[in-house]
């Protein structure tokens, strides 16, 4: 299984800012937390092999505060950092938001000319994801990867055959996770847990 876990809650979330850029904020005392609940209750319900982290410094936190006492390294991959905000980088308003997230509209429903301004396409965004996730599945066992919440969401609608409206209205919340069974194809894997909602 791929498990892919949403970081903890940072300055940057509190304050609605689009922090994409490494190495970004670090956790509120509230996403410490988050970050030591979510470590708990996945290590309860699987059995991961390793534990991989995005480069933003929020991720690796996440990850050293979750798993560190059951993992010696958790290692830092290149790749797995949010979707790019491009020209909207740490802005908060409602202009920044809505050219951002109105993008991944179209990331959802796999159009890989989906373009934010300055930042991301789709097809940039899974291919450097891609690079990073396809060794884990090969590798085998089960692999939490902490990421974000966008890269998350975009990556799983294209990796699997979940309707893309429901990838569009399912807000992933701050260390809350999506579990994909990596079999077959990619783009026709299996989404068992999306958040609080089990799709199995």
């Amino acid at each position: 299984m791929l498990i892919l876990l949403r970081h903890g809650q940072t300055t940057s979330n509190v304050g609605r800012h689009l922090d994409t850029a490494l190495p970004g904020a670090e956790l509120t005392e509230l996403g410490q937390t988050q970050a030591a609940a979510a470590g708990r209750d996945i290590m309860d319900a699987y059995a991961p092999a390793r534990v991989v982290t995005s480069k933003a410094l929020r991720a690796k936190q996440t990850g050293e505060i979750g798993f560190g006492e059951h993992f010696d390294v958790i290692p830092a991959l290149d790749g797995l950092h949010e979707v790019q905000a491009g020209r909207f980088e740490m802005l908060n308003t409602l202009e920044a938001h809505t050219a951002y997230h109105g993008a991944f509209r179209g990331f959802y429903r796999r159009e890989l000319d989906s373009l934010i301004d300055g930042g991301d396409s789709l097809e940039i965004f899974l291919t450097r994801y891609r690079a990073a996730i396809d060794p884990l599945v090969e590798a085998g066992g089960d692999t939490v990867v902490v990421s974000h919440g966008g890269a998350i969401r975009a990556f799983a609608a294209n990796a699997t055959d979940v309707d893309p409206a429901f990838a569009e209205a399912s807000y992933l919340p701050n260390c809350h996770y999506v579990v994909i069974d990596p079999f077959g194809e990619f783009g026709s894997w299996r989404v068992v847990k999306w958040g609080k909602y089990p799709l199995d």
